[in-house]
């Protein structure tokens, strides 16, 4: 029997194991269950998400759907495999922040105030 979306009708189509697994693997994460273990899901549980169906027919609740995109620095429709969506554009800067080591992430803060203070200075030479 062939699923089909429930908003447009159009039959589903299984992702199959490549899309969720690629985009854990270039996050750097080797395999399923290490990710599994760092999102605190069950490895059965998680590897169901990684060759399920995407778009609504996912079954990857939106709260574990959050933590994926988190954890990847990606968007939900991204792990979904919703298509036809526009790239972000730029990088999304507060996953890059989230994956900084506690010293990584004083410095990008020491960084951001001082090109703050640059700004400020800038601005009132009226460059």
């Amino acid at each position: 029997m062939t699923r089909h979306d429930a908003s447009t009708g159009a039959p589903t189509q299984k992702r199959g194991k490549t899309a969720l697994a690629g985009l854990r693997q270039s996050a750097g994460y080797r395999n399923a269950t290490d990710f599994a273990a760092a999102l605190g899901v069950p490895n059965s549980t998680y590897a169901r998400w990684e060759r399920g169906a995407q778009g609504p027919d996912s079954a990857i609740p939106l709260s574990a759907a959050w933590s994926i995109a988190d954890k990847l620095g990606t968007t939900i429709d991204v792990v979904v495999g919703r298509e036809g969506i526009p790239e972000p554009e730029g990088r999304d800067l507060n996953a890059f922040y989230r994956r900084l080591s506690e010293g990584g992430q004083h410095l990008l803060d020491e960084l951001t105030q001082w090109l703050e203070f640059r700004e400020r200075v800038l601005a009132t030479e009226g460059r």
